[in-house]
């Protein structure tokens, strides 16, 4: 046998007859031809591509009158099929593949995504042009799918826990507001000014010369640029007037400054409902809201409409303690019986008054209150509006002389506590969660909200959405709640059953 080696850069063989070969397998040659029978035996049975195949095949064939796609016409070439790139869309996703160049890639070298397609290759144009121009088509298959999870037992739809998340848009980190959107407009108007002048002077002096010159050419082309920046920003001015925000994204007009993990960004609050049994994903669905204080009803209703489904119960953070859609909720009675656990975040001038040792007590047959240092606070205002609540406030004319004022309030004309109309409800709710059952199942929200949070990050990596504008995130996320209900029902369900289960099931949409 030779040994080779390197001798000051120089590649010297020399001979050796006593070297061992190692005892390792040996790869098959590259010459050999391997064929399989047929091309099924190249996926395993038990592969998640089986069960992707079967549920879009199934959703296509009983839907495709419902369905509007490319490829319903004899006219022009022929296209790839809807229920193709969904399944390639899924199975991507399913991987840790969202981008549409990477996802061609896999059409080539992929065994499954070969054995999935057919052999059929669409480049990225197409995948990208599928998934930007079919939100209703994948919607409706992701709604589909928890339905079907709903028919199954597999949601059990008894506990609901809601929770929202900021995850960042495909947008710039810069936004801007009505000052900074007026600021540069104004600046913009000035530069164009003095160029205009100067284009004048330049088209005079040509006239005469008759040629344009270079310098022109560039200057003009600079005219033209700041018109449109202009004429962008004049658009992004009134979009901001017409909303509610205070801050617009020149890239993705449709999101909002959040706050998030990574600082203050252009993001979507995600809002995710899932279910307390098995962890599956109910609801999934993407808001502008930079708070979830006004999204419990919305995410209430979004699952009665989309499955029919009223939850038992309901679990949130603190986030959600609206109270009057808590009790909005609670007092439904078609079908009735839906409860509440969520936290109600104390005032911060009640949290004052806790430490401070200040103490208010009804006097209900008098309707008034008493104060720590025996003070009188009076009725002194009915059915006031504040934040869309209604209160009514009592007042304290006494507290001239009283030893624990400063601690107390900063008027000069006397206390005033704010009291809820509905604080008897109030006061009951409170209770309720006060409970030790209800502070265990607050406790315990952590673990069954974020565990889908954690899978959706992880698949999805450290970067945004891929599309922009609000209702084609919702492509994005539908996408990826749905994988993760798939991940989650291959890891707790033999697949035979499964694909079984998917062939009996009625995939036509109501």
């Amino acid at each position: 046998m030779q040994l080779n080696s390197y001798i000051r850069g120089v590649y010297v063989p020399r001979e050796t007859s006593n070297i061992m070969e190692l005892h390792c397998k040996k790869p098959k040659s590259r010459d050999e031809l391997l064929l399989y029978p047929h091309i099924d035996l190249w996926v395993d049975q038990d592969s998640s591509v089986r069960l992707i195949d079967l549920v879009v095949d199934m959703f296509t064939k009983e839907n495709i009158e419902t369905i509007t796609c490319s490829g319903q016409t004899l006219k022009g070439c022929t296209s790839y099929g809807p229920g193709t790139l969904l399944k390639l869309l899924l199975y991507s996703y399913f991987n840790w593949i969202p981008g549409s160049r990477r996802i061609e890639k896999e059409t080539y070298r992929n065994m499954e995504v070969i054995w999935l397609l057919g052999d059929l290759k669409p480049d990225h144009w197409t995948i990208c042009k599928f998934r930007r121009e079919n939100k209703d088509m994948i919607r409706m298959a992701a709604i589909e799918f928890r339905k079907f999870l709903l028919a199954n037992g597999y949601i059990e739809g008894k506990t609901i826990v809601f929770d929202g998340s900021k995850m960042k848009a495909y947008a710039a980190r810069e936004m801007y507001s009505e000052k900074t959107l007026n600021d540069r407009i104004k600046n913009i108007e000035e530069h164009l000014g003095k160029y205009l002048d100067n284009c004048d002077e330049t088209d005079e002096l040509e006239d005469r010369l008759e040629n344009e010159s270079k310098e022109n050419k560039e200057l003009k082309n600079k005219i033209r640029k700041l018109e449109q920046e202009k004429a962008k920003l004049e658009v992004l001015k009134v979009q901001l007037e017409k909303s509610d925000k205070n801050y617009i994204s020149l890239t993705d007009p449709d999101s909002s400054l959040m706050k998030s993990r990574d600082g203050k960004m252009a993001c979507y609050n995600v809002q995710t409902g899932v279910d307390a049994k098995r962890h599956m994903i109910v609801l999934a669905e993407a808001t502008d809201d930079a708070n979830d204080i006004g999204l419990l009803k919305d995410d209430f209703e979004n699952i009665k409409v989309q499955l029919g489904l009223v939850p038992s119960e309901i679990i949130a953070d603190a986030g959600y303690g609206n109270l009057n859609q808590i009790k909005e909720i609670e007092e439904i009675k078609d079908p009735p019986g839906t409860k509440c656990i969520i936290p109600i975040q104390e005032s911060t001038s009640k949290e004052r008054d806790k430490a401070n040792g200040i103490e208010f007590i009804y006097d209900e047959q008098n309707d008034q209150f008493t104060c720590s240092n025996n003070k009188i606070l009076r009725l002194h205002q009915k059915n006031k509006k504040h934040h869309n609540h209604v209160y009514d406030d009592y007042k304290c004319d006494d507290c001239g002389d009283c030893p624990i004022k400063n601690k107390c309030t900063k008027s000069k004309t006397g206390r005033i506590i704010e009291v809820n109309i509905n604080q008897p409800w109030i006061n009951d709710y409170k209770q309720r969660m006060a409970m030790p059952e209800n502070k265990e199942k607050i406790k315990q929200r952590k673990t069954i909200v974020e565990h889908p949070y954690g899978t959706i990050k992880m698949i999805m990596g450290k970067f945004c959405f891929l599309l922009r504008s609000k209702h084609k995130v919702q492509i994005e996320v539908d996408l990826y709640s749905t994988v993760y209900n798939l991940k989650r029902l291959i890891n707790i369900e033999n697949m035979q059953d499964l694909l079984n289960k998917v062939e009996k099931y009625n995939w036509k949409v109501a």
